[in-house]
């Protein structure tokens, strides 16, 4: 089939994990056989310098990172990045991009990013992927945001439990297909991690929000940092945050650091190369959620923690309810209390390569998307 993959890599400040994981779908979906497109529209509020700093298009820090992500998975020629609604294109023209919308089957468009007539009006069938379940939901069917998805026909969503009687999330009258996180093993080597030290996580507190429903509000990561603040006083192993951009006079870090919390500074991890190496130095993942996605019992798991589990380390994870929809106990656990966190790094630490084994086998059967995707397209078609 012809694809069109779309969705947006090149924003300040630059997500290595985000830009792994959409590159996952595009090359994951060429080695299936598929003949594959990438398009990224860009708004002009989006464009900035190295430093971060509003500028032109054509100097921006945006067209850089879109063309050498484009070149290392060897999708030059087969992309276009497109700026202020098209009226200039990096890579392929907009003439080209038409002509490839108008051969193509599908258009999985991640988060709905893609928005231009002259894509969405030529493609064969549309498929939004949501990557933010709870919000999305809430967003459209509580808060009337128009997200565009009454311009696609399928839908699916991180929220494994999105739309099903686990989550009391409303579907707004759609059929939320589960889509875990999807990997390209391939890309990930399972290297030793018995020298590492700490178990760590990558962590913002920006991001969107609170959102309510029925007199219930769905709150931020730190809500659920706060829950487990203490975590550090109770075991004999290291816990770091990689945490973009904070300072040391925020209440909420001093909270963590005078609890035991490591803090780096997330910004540092900055290109797919050094995202890689700081997982492969980890000793396993330490993940807390948004509480939005636990109180709602979403069925989440990050896309990081795929990256995690594909290099061998194992994932201790806030419970969101994605324990119903995947194997947990050896690689993967769950925890939903402080003290089954403490319980789950203690297991992990007792059997740990076993774990690493474990981590990387579940990434392989589970995840790896020689498994999605297929089953995937087959919705997509049906």
């Amino acid at each position: 089939m012809k694809i069109i993959v779309g969705g947006v890599l090149s924003l300040s400040p630059f997500g290595p994990g985000l830009a792994w994981h959409h590159m996952h779908y595009a090359d994951g979906l060429r080695r299936l056989g598929h003949d594959v497109y990438y398009v990224e529209q860009v708004e002009p509020k989006w464009c900035t310098d190295a430093e971060g700093r509003p500028c032109p298009f054509e100097q921006s820090a945006n067209r850089e990172l879109f063309r050498s992500l484009m070149e290392r998975f060897g999708f030059t020629g087969k992309a276009c990045q497109l700026y202020d609604q098209g009226r200039v294109a990096l890579g392929m023209s907009l003439d080209a991009l038409r002509a490839v919308a108008g051969e193509a089957e599908l258009l999985i468009n991640i988060s709905g990013h893609v928005k231009l007539d002259d894509v969405l009006d030529r493609v064969g069938r549309r498929v939004y992927v949501d990557e933010d379940p709870v919000y999305t939901q809430l967003w459209y069917a509580e808060y009337g945001k128009e997200l565009g998805l009454a311009r696609h026909e399928v839908f699916f969503s991180q929220g494994l439990s999105i739309g099903t009687p686990a989550s009391p999330i409303p579907d707004g009258g759609i059929r939320w297909h589960p889509l875990p996180p999807l990997l390209v093993s391939d890309h990930w080597s399972p290297g030793p991690g018995g020298a590492a030290r700490r178990f760590t996580t990558i962590a913002s507190w920006g991001g969107f929000g609170d959102v309510c429903y029925r007199g219930e509000w769905y709150a931020s990561k730190y809500a659920e940092f706060q829950h487990f603040a203490e975590l550090p006083t109770r075991v004999a192993q290291e816990l770091e945050i990689a945490l973009r951009r904070h300072r040391d006079d925020d209440p909420r870090v001093q909270l963590l650091r005078s609890n035991g919390w490591l803090l780096s500074e997330g910004s540092r991890i900055n290109d797919l190369d050094t995202y890689q190496a700081y997982i492969a130095g980890s000793r396993a993942e330490i993940g807390i959620a948004k509480n939005a996605y636990v109180k709602a019992r979403s069925g989440w798991l990050g896309d990081r923690a795929g990256h995690y589990l594909a290099s061998g380390r194992p994932v201790l994870a806030q419970s969101t309810g994605f324990e119903q929809h995947l194997p947990t106990g050896w690689g993967l656990l769950a925890f939903g209390t402080a003290d089954e966190a403490v319980a789950g790094i203690e297991r992990i630490n007792r059997d740990y390569a076993a774990h690493c084994r474990a981590a990387r086998e579940l990434a392989e059967e589970h995840l790896d998307y020689r498994r999605v995707l297929p089953r995937m397209l087959d919705v997509c078609m049906a």
